[in-house]
């Protein structure tokens, strides 16, 4: 029964940690660039806070409307008075017979006059008729919310970027791991052919030294570039709105993504102000602008209101007040309140509005030649990023191709150790030179859609 017993277990822990396996091979998710960038402007941090600004500036409409709809307030009170308030009468408003002793003609009596009890509850109703600003802020409101519209694309447009380069970093990391890691495998090959020459007589100890430091060197850099990787991938998980424990990884790679750049030929890409979100803040913000000046101007303008209020009020000599008959008062209005003289207040506040006004409109000439500048830099970059690239692929070719002939001479016997640790140093470089010209082309690809607005 024991051994029955014991098997069981031994089955179901099997089972539990084949379990474990599959769960943990699922939690790993790959990303292409396309996919994380989609995945970031739906989950990105900044991009969940915009939302929430949006659908706040949706509510904001409605709270502006709900100011010029009729308004129905409540209000009741309940009062004890321990003490009432007592006012001097003089003595000759009663009779002589109930004057106090010793009471004179022209003396005062305190009197109080009300109850020890008294309560009162009251219904008033408020409608706008007219007032200026109110029409001006339905309008205000409206735009206030394609500015937050606006501003949540800029957000997903920064989102877009940051991932993109983030992206990058993480590719350009994983490239020069793998890097490294095969010249680590080459140097612990060729350290072990040197070890074995060096024991049969035909290389020194310098060769066989000379060639550990080269190890310990690749050794040093794979680790730094493991890190960097980890870091990157730290940057771009918070970037996508991932969790820090989430285990992804890059479907894309560096030499797939800038040769479909290259395939493409430099792009021609063209301007148009009116599509870019930049230029459409700016002009809205001179709309906003244009309104805040329009409400100025609708302060002189008079405001009218009407009202009606309905009221009830009880009075005794005890708490119980609903035994008692209550006393009620209605009164309906209106309300016009005329702005007439402000010692030039009203006047200086319009000005101050008009000038704030005419900077927006200065400010959405700025945007737009900025704009410009932008793409035309961002054209220029484009086309050193490319050129670039291409040298250093054709550099990187050359350089492992010099290394290589280098090693194959090395392990002859004709070329030294420092020939080989000179030749390989010369490829390191081209290859990181490689790596970081693929990502300023890609960074440059990005920064030139940025800059025409259709990132």
């Amino acid at each position: 029964m024991c051994l029955f017993i014991s098997r069981r277990l031994q089955v179901l822990v099997v089972f539990s940690f084949f379990l474990i396996r599959i769960d943990a091979q699922v939690q790993v998710k790959s990303y292409t660039l396309q996919e994380a960038l989609d995945h970031a402007s739906e989950n990105a941090y900044q991009k969940i806070s915009s939302d929430y600004d949006v659908a706040s500036a949706k509510k904001k409409i409605w709270e502006t409307i709900a100011t010029g709809l009729p308004q129905v307030d409540f209000s009741s009170q309940y009062n004890h008075s321990l003490d009432l308030a007592k006012s001097l009468l003089p003595i000759e408003f009663f009779p002589e017979e109930n004057w106090p002793s010793g009471a004179q003609p022209g003396d005062k009596i305190p009197v109080a006059f009300g109850t020890s009890y008294d309560a009162n509850f009251a219904v008033g109703v408020s409608q706008l008729i007219f007032d200026g600003s109110y029409f001006v802020g339905i309008q205000a409101t409206r735009v206030f919310l394609e500015l937050t519209e606006q501003q949540q694309r800029k957000t997903e447009v920064e989102i877009r970027n940051g991932v993109a380069q983030a992206y990058f970093i993480a590719l350009s990391a994983r490239e020069n791991r793998n890097a490294f890691t095969e010249l680590l495998k080459v140097n612990e090959e060729i350290l072990r052919e040197t070890r074995a020459q060096f024991s049969s007589g035909f290389v020194e100890s310098m060769d066989v030294s000379q060639m550990e430091l080269l190890v310990n060197d690749s050794r040093k850099r794979l680790m730094e570039v493991s890190r960097n990787e980890e870091v990157a991938l730290a940057v771009l998980r918070f970037s996508m709105g991932l969790n820090p424990t989430d285990e992804i990884e890059l479907s894309d790679s560096l030499t797939y993504l800038s040769g479909r750049i290259i395939a493409g030929g430099m792009p021609m890409e063209i301007l148009v102000p009116d599509t870019h979100v930049d230029y459409q803040l700016a002009m809205s913000n001179e709309e906003s602008q244009r309104l805040y000046l329009k409400n100025e101007r609708v302060q002189y303008l008079p405001k009218i209101s009407a009202f009606y209020n309905y009221q009830k009020m009880g009075f005794a000599d005890d708490w119980n007040l609903f035994d008692e008959k209550w006393h009620k008062a209605q009164m309906v209005g209106l309300k016009v309140s005329v702005p007439i003289f402000s010692s030039g207040m009203r006047y200086a506040r319009v000005q101050q509005q008009k000038l704030s006004y005419q900077k927006s409109q200065n400010e959405r000439e700025m945007v737009l030649h900025d704009l410009y500048n932008r793409f035309l830099t961002a054209q220029a970059d484009m086309r050193s990023s490319y050129d670039n690239y291409l040298y250093s692929i054709e550099n990187r070719k050359l350089a492992l191709d010099i290394l290589e002939k280098t090693r194959v001479k090395f392990s002859h016997g004709i070329a030294s150790s420092s020939e080989y640790t000179q030749q390989q140093s010369q490829y390191i470089q081209a290859h990181l030179g490689y790596v970081q010209s693929a990502v300023n082309l890609m960074n440059a690809h990005i920064a030139l859609l940025k800059a025409t607005g259709q990132l």
